[in-house]
């Protein structure tokens, strides 16, 4: 049985794309005064994993400041006793409401209002979406209340 080769060569326009099986390094290949000369291919690993870090810094930067702003619905859910209040509460505001007894609703008034504002919002981005529908197939959308 024949050993695997080295390298692997590739025909692509204007030469050759030779690939070093066992280092991974990539050399396009082409003649120049009648001799066959390899050049290596430079990665852009480096401008790729600075892209990756700022991207990532970015998605800190917003995570951070989204706190007490609009809700995560699509994040994973967040126990109430864990979740930061959304506006802190005034110094003498009566106390919340307890959980029924019966062990069926689990969440509280903070986490429904919380719902309330993620399904508000996901209402008004399909309606305006819906609109935009109807505005493309030519049609004028029904009157509603509108508040941007």
């Amino acid at each position: 049985m024949a050993a695997d080769p080295r390298f692997t060569l590739q025909p692509v326009n204007g030469g050759m794309l030779k690939l070093d099986t066992r280092s991974g390094a990539l050399s396009f290949c082409s003649m120049k005064s009648g001799a066959w000369v390899c050049e290596a291919v430079p990665e852009d690993r480096a401008a790729l994993e600075g892209e990756i870090a700022r991207l990532n810094a970015r998605i800190a930067e917003l995570e951070k400041g989204r706190a007490g702003g609009v809700p995560d619905i699509m994040g994973a859910p967040v126990p109430p006793q864990m979740s930061p209040p959304a506006v802190s509460p005034p110094a003498a505001s009566p106390p919340a409401a307890a959980p029924p007894a019966d062990g069926e609703g689990s969440g509280t008034a903070e986490a429904q209002k919380r719902l309330d504002q993620a399904m508000d919002m996901a209402e008004h981005a399909f309606r305006r979406f819906f609109d935009m529908v109807e505005r493309l197939r030519g049609r004028e959308p029904a009157p509603q209340e509108q508040s941007l």
